[in-house]
């Protein structure tokens, strides 16, 4: 037998949607796969004749193809007629196989109600120079994903930019719909970058719809495709505290991040959000001796971006302080569990409240003289030591500690944390309970409340706990077509060492998307915004 001898085409396909407006379906040979079949729409008279309306080739992505377990999904076609038909000849409307007589089968659950004509819910949430965003969503239709236009207003009509499907997922809409199939996203890096008169003249419609979605309340004019950026200039802690995520185990020398390095990531500065260009995420940022030079380089415009967290504990110069309150950063977080010193060492391990105190009057002082300081927000791991003494110190912290947010949270399970310290201090599920009523005396956005999953306690943990949620860390563990149906949810994050190694990922999905070395990258952000 001759292996290289071809298949004669096998077609299959529907007609989805037929309106006096449109035409869409789908359509594939099933002896080639990776063939993209050229068609034909087809208006046939009463007597006989033919009129070709289109001509095309349908290698349109369809999500729903992929979750139907139609190859790749790329073999949907979309067709608007170029003047509305009569109902009664856009029931006559064919689609074949071009220089073919076969016709495709209409769907069992054929639309007939032409694009545009659905009640649409969604908003354009991003729209600057380079990019727009948002959702949308055909209420009447919600396994429906909807093509949309980006227009530019012409003194002498409209300039269609872009046509695409809102069938991404997005954290924002996730948020908002509260489900993870909420993939009626849209986010598109325009052809071109606009001026900002352009930017504000530019809307999204439904394609066929005369009407544009609506702008958010809060619409975002910047493009900062990057939710945040972690990144640890250092590997190491000054303190062993008995409940810390990481396991230090292993590390017995500090690392410190160069300014070369430093330098590579601050080229992703301008498309981070305000407050989350994090000096640090698992250690402590104080322990690099460049830190101030660090912020230094930062452009003043940019120093909003900036964030770290620290314990306090180790003695700074007044200088630091100085600095600090002088230095234009968005925010700083500081880790205090306890006013009592007998808690707040024990909890602190390797901590002396004396520094600690010496040190927090010292940043007090420094920040109340400061014109314009970055905010202060103290985190507070709840535990059994510590619980009933929480109300209060929130309290102090607002009242007299210049605290912009308190954050009250659970601690992630890990198994390197001691099972004896889980047993003696981790709370209950009545334990979580009182000290959620406790805190409703304080405003929400000032009093943020990080409980367990359904504010479950210690007593639904195993002896031996998880080491976290689990995580594909991988993107090859993700099937290529599933990534191609959900699309990469923006904005997307990315978590970074010393050395410069990162990953881009999705906090919701926890999927990572890519890993490399920011100082290998000649231009980092073109490579991600590639994903």
């Amino acid at each position: 037998m001759d292996m290289n001898v071809a298949h004669a085409p096998l077609y299959q396909g529907y007609i989805d949607e037929r309106s006096t407006h449109h035409v869409r379906g789908w359509l594939r040979d099933l002896n080639n796969a990776d063939a993209r079949v050229e068609f034909e729409v087809v208006l046939p008279s009463f007597y006989g004749r033919e009129r070709v309306l289109a001509r095309g080739v349908a290698d349109r992505f369809n999500d729903q193809l992929v979750h139907a377990g139609v190859g790749d999904g790329r073999y949907a076609f979309f067709v608007r007629f170029p003047k509305p038909l009569r109902q009664a000849a856009s029931e006559r409307v064919f689609v074949r196989p071009a220089g073919t007589a076969q016709r495709l089968e209409l769907a069992p659950a054929l639309r007939t109600v032409p694009p545009g004509n659905g009640p649409y819910q969604g908003f354009v949430d991003e729209r600057s120079t380079r990019h727009v965003a948002g959702w949308v969503r055909d209420l009447s239709d919600p396994e429906r994903r909807v093509e949309i236009e980006l227009v530019l207003p012409r003194p002498d009509g409209e300039e269609i930019l872009e046509r695409c499907t809102a069938n991404a997922l997005c954290d924002d809409v996730l948020t908002a719909l509260g489900s993870i199939e909420a993939n009626y996203a849209f986010y598109r890096i325009l052809p071109r970058a606009l001026s900002e008169a352009e930017r504000d003249a530019l809307f999204v419609r439904v394609a066929g719809s005369a009407e544009p979605l609506a702008l958010a309340p809060a619409l975002r004019t910047a493009f900062e495709p990057i939710h945040h950026i972690a990144i640890d200039i250092v590997n190491n802690c000054n303190l062993r505290c008995p409940f810390c995520v990481y396991d230090y185990t292993g590390v017995n020398k500090t690392e410190f991040m160069t300014e070369a390095t430093f330098d590579a990531f601050a080229r992703l500065l301008p498309y981070v959000r305000d407050g989350n260009f994090w000096l640090s995420c698992l250690h402590e940022a104080t322990m690099h001796p460049q830190l101030m030079a660090f912020i230094e380089r930062v452009p003043l415009a940019y120093r909003k971006k900036i964030f770290f967290t620290t314990n306090l504990a180790k003695r700074m110069p007044d200088a630091y302080f100085t600095f600090l309150a002088n230095c234009g950063a968005s925010h700083v977080n500081i880790s205090i569990e306890s006013l009592r010193q007998d808690v707040y060492e024990r909890m602190r391990k390797g901590a002396r409240q004396p520094i600690f105190l010496e040190n927090w009057d010292k940043l007090l002082a420094a920040f109340r003289a400061a014109p314009n300081p970055p905010k202060l927000r103290y985190n507070i791991m709840a535990y059994r030591s510590n619980l009933h003494e929480i109300p209060e110190l929130v309290r102090v912290l607002l009242a007299e500690k210049m605290a912009w947010q308190t954050e009250v949270r659970h601690t992630f399970s890990q198994s390197h944390i001691q099972i004896e310290f889980q047993r003696a201090e981790f709370l209950t599920s009545a334990e979580w309970k009182w000290l959620e009523e406790a805190l409703k005396e304080f405003p929400p956005a000032q009093v943020l409340q990080l409980w367990p999953p359904d504010g479950s306690g210690y007593e639904t943990i195993r002896e031996k706990p998880p080491e976290g949620v689990a995580e594909n860390t991988d993107i090859e563990k993700i099937s290529l077509d599933a990534l191609k149906a959900i699309g990469i949810p923006r904005p997307f994050s990315i978590q970074a060492a010393w050395d410069g190694s990162i990953k881009a990922y999705s906090e919701k999905l926890l999927i990572t998307y890519f890993k490399g070395n920011i100082t290998q990258m000649d231009d980092p952000l073109a490579a991600l915004l590639a994903l």
